[in-house]
């Protein structure tokens, strides 16, 4: 299940259009992260979807199911860094 980065082309000065495939369908990514970043996301995205997968005993669950699951738990991961990066943030301006 390991994603892979296709190709890379330039587009315009410091974008690139890369094709890329997670869980055997390629997407296109426009930006202009080096390859090693985007290898980097692929990679995470890859391991939790295999995470979830195990966690739900390898359960019949759709391409779309995973992806879903997976959504919820960076949903969360961020939600719980903004609150902590909100909190840190009031201290440091109440330390001021």
């Amino acid at each position: 299940m390991v994603g892979i980065l296709l190709t890379r082309k330039n587009e315009r000065q410091g974008e690139n259009r890369v094709t890329v495939r997670i869980m055997g369908d390629e997407y296109t990514i426009v930006g202009s992260a080096p390859d090693d970043y985007i290898n980097d996301l692929i990679k995470n995205v890859e391991e939790r979807i295999e995470a979830v997968a195990i966690a739900h005993g390898n359960a019949k669950l759709s391409k779309t199911q995973l992806a879903v699951l997976v959504a919820l738990q960076l949903t969360d991961e961020l939600q719980q860094l903004r609150m902590e990066h909100e909190k840190m943030v009031k201290l440091l301006q109440e330390a001021k």
